[in-house]
């Protein structure tokens, strides 16, 4: 689903993700921008040169600080490619996320899913964007079939045994409270507590296990 509308300057100003470059020059800019006002009426008022160079140096240090943050993010990034993945041609950039994460604040939703799913099917050990599109699916797009194909993934590519019974146990919740399939919810959780006995509330999964299968199994009333 999509949010067509149009957006003032300001609203499209709010949108932009506040952790990436592109807002802090925005931000930056707009201060700098109301100093210019500021300086011009200084400048008239004084009829002097210096608020105008003050002006001016306010937009050359906006230019270098864009510049220099540019170079040590793609710097960075570049390291940590070559650190996690040789190659280089299968990480997804930070800034690819980034994008993504602002399809999902204009509401964009689906292509943002479509997204999460590309960038999962390139990269094998890509576990945010699986995380990401869960919550997606489940809170934004009420998808629960994509969202326990995320979880699914995102069990499956961790190395953490807590993390993957914590997907693991996601999954169960979306079919107990979701779908609310009894079967699967039974399926599932005796999936969870089958695979992952040492779980610190693996008594009360089993408790709760045994109670949906006396549920799920007893004869109907005649």
């Amino acid at each position: 689903m999509s949010d067509d509308r149009e957006f003032s300057f300001w609203e499209r100003l709010g949108r932009v993700p506040a952790h990436t470059l592109k807002a802090q020059l925005l931000y930056i800019s707009a201060f700098v921008a109301v100093g210019t006002v500021i300086n011009l009426f200084l400048a008239l008022l004084m009829r002097s040169w210096v608020p105008l160079l003050a002006a001016l140096f306010g937009w050359v240090f906006v230019g270098a600080y864009g510049l220099v943050r540019m170079g040590l993010s793609d710097r960075a990034a570049g390291n940590i490619g070559r650190i996690l993945v040789p190659s280089g041609s299968s990480t997804p950039s930070v800034n690819q996320h980034s994008n993504i994460q602002t399809l999902v604040a204009r509401g964009e939703y689906a292509r943002a899913a479509e997204a999460y799913r590309a960038v999962i099917a390139q990269d094998p050990a890509e576990l945010v964007a699986c995380e990401q599109l869960g919550q997606l699916a489940l809170r934004e797009l009420k998808d629960y079939e994509t969202a326990v194909f995320a979880y699914r993934e995102a069990e499956r590519r961790t190395t953490e045994e807590r993390r993957r019974a914590g997907y693991a146990l996601l999954v169960v919740g979306i079919y107990r409270d979701n779908v609310r399939d009894l079967g699967r919810t039974i399926v599932e959780l005796r999936r969870l507590v089958e695979r992952y006995p040492a779980l610190p509330n693996a008594v009360q999964l089993r408790a709760e296990l045994e109670e949906l299968k006396a549920r799920h199994f007893e004869a109907p009333p005649p």
